[in-house]
């Protein structure tokens, strides 16, 4: 597969990207979401897209607006804004098939809270956070509240539609989002047709830091995401 690095816009900004697109020519299927904070960007998450592609799998990731390579300041940024650009970015996925979402702390919330505009056919979340509904315009100058376990979130709104394939990578020793906020993604998909928990002992909430350098660790993700990217998803997992 090719890999390139384009330019399209969502919410009004010019938001960069970095694509692979299958043999056959369509368009991408799987799209990456990176959490908040000053250095987040697209790339943080390529060690494991890259490691997908061999397998057919096209992806597409993108830096949010206000991050690495995209227009805009991080400071008026807010989730309304994101929700925007993420849907920017599904529409330059191959509209044939359900997309697969992948999200990161905060691009886990992002991705669920989407499923009912995108109906994806399966979600892959590493730490997800997860926000209150009044925050949706709220900046990210300080004003954004904690992830937590808020009854009203969107994501959790989000996954009561969700029927594909669950995949939740957790860090033993997450220090942004509590056990509880995971438990209310995993109550909040009853509908979903597979659900796995993965958790990756000895590891904080920037795991796509550390995973890089520990390769045994690293294959056992890849091997999960590809498990939930083929067709024989199990039924129902926790390792």
């Amino acid at each position: 597969m090719d890999t390139e690095d384009f330019v399209f816009e969502g919410d009004g900004r010019k938001l960069a990207g970095t694509r692979t697109a299958p043999a056959d020519g369509s368009r991408p299927t799987v799209l990456a979401l990176h959490g908040l904070g000053v250095t987040s960007s697209r790339h943080r998450i390529r060690y494991l897209l890259d490691a997908l592609s061999p397998h057919g799998h096209g992806w597409l990731t993108f830096d949010f607006s206000g991050n690495g390579d995209s227009a805009g300041t991080l400071t008026e940024c807010t989730l309304r804004g994101r929700t925007a650009e993420t849907l920017a970015a599904a529409d330059q996925l191959d509209t044939a098939a359900a997309p697969v979402l992948v999200g990161t702390s905060m691009g886990a919330h992002l991705a669920a809270s989407a499923v009912p505009r995108l109906r994806p056919r399966a979600l892959v979340f590493f730490c997800p956070a997860a926000y209150p509904a009044d925050a949706a315009d709220l900046r990210f100058d300080g004003s954004l509240p904690k992830p937590g376990r808020y009854p009203d979130s969107p994501a959790y709104a989000g996954l009561r539609e969700f029927d594909g394939d669950l995949l939740i990578f957790v860090a033993g020793e997450d220090q942004v989002v509590a056990p509880a906020v995971v438990d209310g993604y995993l109550e909040s998909a009853q509908r979903a047709r597979s659900t796995e928990v993965v958790r990756l002992d000895g590891y904080d909430h920037f795991v796509h830091r550390r995973l890089p350098a520990h390769p045994e660790d690293r294959d056992r993700v890849v091997r999960a995401m590809l498990r939930v990217l083929s067709a024989d998803a199990p039924t129902s997992q926790r390792s």
